[in-house]
């Protein structure tokens, strides 16, 4: 009952973070040592497997509303238009039965071979192949929500970011310039 009290603690230091990911330029360093420490057992990673899916879920469906809020003038108005298909939500269930299947798989290869905790490098703290196989998993769905459905809504992150660099390096090459 005691671990129950400790939940909203936690909730708001997600809340945090993410806040300071959002907000913040340096939002992305400062939030490294939380996901290390999300990912230091196999149940925090399963919990935090569990959010990117739901977050991947949510911008998938969000980006198909976008998508089909654009193709509406387009598209003449005989024929039926669906934001939602069963084909995409399929590939949706696929998806979670496999991550089921890696943990699982994951967890029977530590047990059959009786395999412990190791230590990847002295910055990190010791990990099963249970937590890498979710760690996987999690950097897939990260990928999936950032770099696929951003896109699909209209927010392409790479091209922000060559745009950003690009533009700094003129910048600095003007900086240069003056200096000299």
């Amino acid at each position: 009952m005691n671990d129950l009290y400790q939940f909203p603690k936690h909730i708001a230091k997600i809340a945090a973070t993410c806040k300071l990911i959002f907000t913040k330029p340096a939002g992305v360093v400062a939030a490294i040592p939380a996901i290390t420490a999300a990912l230091s057992t196999p149940q925090k990673a399963l919990i935090l497997l569990g959010v990117l899916f739901a977050l991947d879920f949510a911008t998938g469906i969000a980006a198909s509303w976008v998508e089909f809020k654009k193709s509406l003038p387009v598209l003449p108005a005989s024929g039926k238009r669906y934001v939602l298909q069963s084909s995409k939500l399929r590939l949706s269930a696929v998806k979670f039965v496999t991550y089921g299947m890696v943990v699982i798989v994951a967890y029977g290869l530590e047990w059959v071979f009786v395999m412990q905790e190791f230590e990847p490098s002295t910055k990190l703290q010791k990990m099963s192949l249970t937590t890498i196989a979710i760690a996987f998993c999690c950097a897939i769905e990260f990928y999936s929500i950032f770099f696929e459905n951003t896109k699909r809504m209209g927010f392409d992150i790479i091209q922000k970011v060559k745009n950003i660099s690009k533009s700094g390096w003129d910048l600095y090459k003007s900086v240069k310039n003056d200096k000299e």
